[in-house]
């Protein structure tokens, strides 16, 4: 394919991405398109995407294109030079991959056949979040107009993330506000303090997709006490007091407060028991009447989770309407 080709070739894609990124929200859907067009366009065997999780520090493979399922599963690429300055912003090319020592795996790289590698960052807001790579089973010698192509088509791969979030968090603002409304009407449709505590527990999880979720009242003292729980085990809940944790002292200024890893967080102590229990991230905020904090809303995930503004903020609601509804049922039964 001569280079007039080619260029026309690279319009033509770059053009149907950006049409699939505005038309479709679909995000495997764009890069399935890109991942099996570049090897068509660029003359190459293979392709791949890949994302950093949540943590921001493993990269999980989303896309790929031309490569076995043995040399796809080999393990982690997050430690190979290349791969680190990518996520630092630039481009890096392998040319003889099966003896570069940057490149891990030698010996599934030789039995796959890679000759050469070319990593490209994919960045969203500013920020590298994954790379995509090329890779050929024979010798390849990338160009600057094609390096600068597979760039562009990076950015385009940052751009669909980006999209795809914004909608999402315009359809979870959506549906939590109408959840705030049926939410409150089934909290205050009952006197009986048990229900309302187990509606709140069993409702939130499947709302917001947790693993769990507990409710604990301020007693005498300062004391917390267990009212209500769901999804987890009885040794979990068992494990301690929770009254001398960094995160209490917050919630009782009547702040929320998300714990990103419960099994590391400062704002936590029991971090043997969370790992045993499977809980990753938590959300804790404020059940509050008349200004004063009456307890705690505890939401819990299996896996790390970086809980947005709208999560909060809808927790943050449920848990206004709860302290109104339980002082309500505690006034109603006194």
């Amino acid at each position: 394919m001569n280079s007039a080709d080619k260029k026309a070739n690279f319009l033509e894609l770059f053009i149907e991405v950006s049409r699939t990124i505005t038309s479709c929200l679909n995000l495997d859907e764009v890069f399935d398109l890109i991942t099996q067009k570049l090897t068509q366009i660029l003359e190459v065997d293979a392709a791949t995407i890949r994302l950093l999780d949540v943590t921001e520090k493993k990269l999980m493979l989303v896309a790929s294109h031309g490569l076995s399922d043995a040399y796809l599963n080999r393990g982690s690429i997050d430690t190979e030079e290349p791969v680190f300055k990518a996520l630092g912003g630039r481009p890096i090319l392998i040319e003889n991959a099966k003896q570069d020592s940057r490149v891990s795996y030698q010996h599934e790289t030789r039995q796959e056949g890679i000759e050469t590698i070319l990593v490209v960052p994919i960045p969203i807001q500013g920020r590298i979040k994954g790379v995509l790579r090329l890779l050929t089973k024979h010798p390849h010698t990338f160009n600057p107009d094609e390096i600068d192509f597979v760039v562009a088509l990076g950015e385009q791969c940052g751009i669909a993330i980006e999209n795809a979030r914004i909608v999402r968090e315009q359809e979870n603002q959506l549906n939590y506000f109408m959840m705030i409304h049926e939410m409150s009407k089934l909290i205050n449709s009952t006197y009986e303090l048990d229900k309302i505590l187990d509606l709140i527990v069993t409702r939130m999880p499947e709302v917001m997709g947790l693993k769990a979720a507990t409710i604990r009242f301020f007693e005498s003292k300062g004391k917390l006490k267990l009212k209500a729980a769901h999804g987890l085990s009885k040794a979990y809940l068992e494990r301690g007091s929770l009254d001398k944790e960094a995160a209490t002292y917050y919630i009782r200024e009547g702040d929320p407060i998300v714990i990103l890893d419960a099994k590391s967080d400062v704002h936590t102590i029991y971090h043997k028991e969370a790992e045993a229990e499977g809980i990753a991230s938590i959300l804790a905020v404020p059940i509050s009447f008349q200004g004063e904090v009456i307890g705690i809303l505890r939401l819990i995930t299996a896996e790390i989770r970086h809980f947005s503004s709208a999560d909060i903020n809808f927790a943050m609601a449920i848990a206004e309407q709860s302290g109104i509804a339980i002082q309500r049922a505690i006034d109603y039964k006194g």
